[in-house]
Order: structure tokens, then sequence, then C-alpha cells
């Protein structure tokens, strides 16, 4: 069972969420909503949740302040929105999950099938990282979330030169010539990575285009990375890939 609160200016949207939430899943018991940030510390305080939908707007404040005044975070977050189709790719890159406005049935069946792995958040970094991407000032301040044992840690997205998937994992090589090994799918990074100037050649390997040394005919087609990994490319990409290679569309 999963003690619930809802934080959320707008009524309305608490009074639907509310309904869907009590009378769709029976693992959750709403213990009480607020309508501001003030409120929700309170109401937070008050009832110890264990699962927290928080509104990222609200007249007195927004659920990043919220957050940052808590001195203990041991619940788990779903943030609710109206941003831009952007903005839900930085909350991707985060690691966070979230329900978009107007609360439909379907994405909160979405989001409560994936409960069990949306994290506790202990620390406020993810915090951080998000707001960090939803101020979106310049490419290099773009960061992502990769998931450990323990946690997150938190890198910058210029940093990886490339993915390779392994199963239902990933191994994220970045330029200090260092890797660590994810539990993502490469599916999950291509959809973050692609708009950041990676490609897919392989269907192991996702590459950064700007990070290519060369490319060699060699066994029907490979790049050269910049530590040297040579990487074959599969025929489907190949054309694609000479395409934005040659005509520097990186």
């Amino acid at each position: 069972m999963y003690h619930t609160i809802i934080i959320d200016d707008d009524q309305l949207a608490r009074k639907v969420l509310k309904r869907i939430l009590e009378q769709n899943f029976n693992e959750i018991e709403v213990m009480g909503e607020a309508d501001s940030v003030a409120s929700g510390l309170s109401l937070i305080n008050d009832v110890d949740p264990d699962l927290v939908f928080l509104d990222i707007e609200m007249p007195d404040g927004t659920g990043f302040s919220l957050l940052e005044q808590l001195t203990k975070i041991n619940f788990k977050v779903v943030f609710t929105t109206s941003y831009s189709d952007y903005a839900i790719t930085a909350f991707k890159y985060s690691a966070f999950d979230y329900i978009v406005k107007p609360v439909l049935i379907e994405n909160v069946r979405s989001t409560m099938g994936r409960i069990k792995d949306i994290p506790v958040l202990h620390e406020k970094q993810r915090v951080e990282a998000l707001k960090r991407n939803l101020e979106r000032n310049s490419e290099d301040d773009h960061t992502i979330a990769l998931p450990e044992i323990n946690g997150f840690t938190i890198v910058k997205v210029k940093d990886i030169v490339r993915c390779e998937g392994e199963r239902n994992y990933s191994r994220i090589f970045f330029k200090d010539g260092t890797s660590v090994l994810v539990s993502r799918t490469l599916l999950d990074f291509d959809n973050l990575l692609v708009p950041h100037g990676f490609f897919r050649i392989h269907r192991s390997h996702l590459i950064c285009l700007k990070y290519v040394n060369r490319y060699l005919k060699t066994d029907g087609g490979l790049v050269e990375m910049m530590d040297k990994t040579q990487l074959s490319v599969s025929p489907k990409f190949k054309d694609e890939l000479l395409n934005r290679l040659l005509y520097n569309r990186i």
C-alpha cells in the first residue's frame, strides 16, 4: 500500500487524479491534498507519504522549491506537468516519472505500471539536474541521470562518446576513458540522445557523431571513435551515417 498525497494548485487536476487513483488502483491510498508549496510541506510532514504527485508551478513557488526545503526526502515523486514536449525529455534525462496534464487514465496507468521501479528520492542532486535541463541554457548544460545500485550519477551529455547495448543494460563510454554499466536499454538512450548528435549505427551501438575520427570501408563498414575503438556499421544504417558525416549534418 502506498500512502499517497497530491500537491497541485489546480483543483480540477487534483480531483481528477484522486478519482482515477481511488477507482482503479487498490495499492494506492490517498491521504490528503494540498494546493501550494506551504500547504504541501505541512502535509508531507503530517502524513509521511510513500508517494507524492507533485505539480511544478504553484502560486507560492515550485515543486523544486518544495523539495529543497525538506531536510529529508524518503518518498517516491511523480511530477504532474503542463510542460512542452521538450520539457518531457528533460524529465526523462533526469530519471523522473511524470504525468502530463490534462490527467488521463491511460497516462496514470502507465505510471502505476512502473511504480515499483520509481526510486525513492533520497538525493536532491537529481532535482538539480532536472532544473538545469528544464532551463536549457545551452547544449553544454544538458545532463543525464544514470541509475546505479544505490542511486544515480549525474553526467554531462557532451562527455558521452558512445553507448553499447548489453541485453537489458547499456555500457556508457566517456571522453576520459571510463565507462559505466547502467540498467537502461540502448533504446532508452537512443530516444534521449539522438536529438543531441547521437546516431544508431548498429543494434548494439549508439555513437556521438562529433567523436567519430574516421570511417573505414573494411568489413562492410566501420567507424573509429576518438578512443580508437572500431565499431561495425549495420548495412541498414550505413547510407544515413555517411550522409550525416559527409555533409556534417550532426
